[in-house]
């Protein structure tokens, strides 16, 4: 169920890097097609906003809340981007904006709550479960190009449309995540449950920022950007 996750993942950070998804958000909003790249950079820019307290998030209230937060995150910049299509003009291309940001805060949530969950969960082979995200995303890249197939249609005024796919991949996320609240998932605290926790303010306030982590931060935003720009 987690790997579905990134099955999706795979579908909705890939599709703004589609031609053809492209062609089709400049045609209903009346830009060049150019003008997408800033959208797609907006995933980078999200991802950057949350990865600073996604991390702590996820270890002081449990990788539940984290895949949670991620996968409404999620269905919230898939819906909220066949929305912006209907919208038109450029009340649509600043909703699919703040939409987009929306979409790398979702990606920061589910990195930070899914990677070390499936680690805690296979933790004799936690190279192997995470190897099994990779793969998720991977299938679902390759099988893009057939679900774009299958969900295109036209609209009363002749414009090409993906909505489909955006609603598709939308409810599955709100679907998924009705199931992760029922889905046992490891407590990030298990072995300190007799202690006393420190709380969720207090651990984002005394955390500190070496320079190793900001270029971790920094690698995470600028390999994230430059995947979508380069698509």
């Amino acid at each position: 169920m987690l790997y579905l996750n990134y099955f999706l993942h795979g579908v909705g950070y890939s599709i703004l890097g589609q031609a053809v998804i492209k062609e089709a958000l400049a045609g209903s909003w009346n830009v060049e097609v150019m003008a997408i790249t800033a959208i797609s950079a907006a995933l980078g820019l999200g991802r950057l906003i949350a990865l600073p307290f996604a991390g702590p998030l996820s270890d002081k209230l449990g990788r539940r809340v984290s895949v949670v937060i991620g996968g409404l995150s999620y269905a919230i910049y898939l819906i909220g981007l066949a929305m912006a299509y209907n919208a038109g003009g450029g009340a649509g291309y600043r909703i699919a904006y703040i939409c987009a940001i929306i979409g790398g805060i979702a990606n920061s949530f589910l990195d930070t709550g899914i990677y070390p969950a499936v680690a805690e969960i296979i933790h004799k082979a936690p190279g192997v479960a995470t190897m099994g995200i990779k793969f998720a995303i991977a299938i679902s890249q390759m099988l893009l190009p057939f679900f774009l197939g299958v969900t295109v249609a036209t609209t009363a005024t002749g414009a090409t449309s993906y909505n489909r796919l955006f609603y598709i991949c939308g409810i599955c996320y709100l679907v998924l995540m009705v199931l992760i609240i029922f889905f046992p998932l490891p407590d990030s605290d298990k072995s300190k449950a007799a202690e006393k926790k420190e709380g969720l303010i207090e651990s984002i306030r005394h955390t500190k920022f070496s320079a190793g982590s900001i270029a971790l931060i920094l690698i995470g935003f600028t390999c994230t950007g430059t995947f979508q720009l380069s698509l």
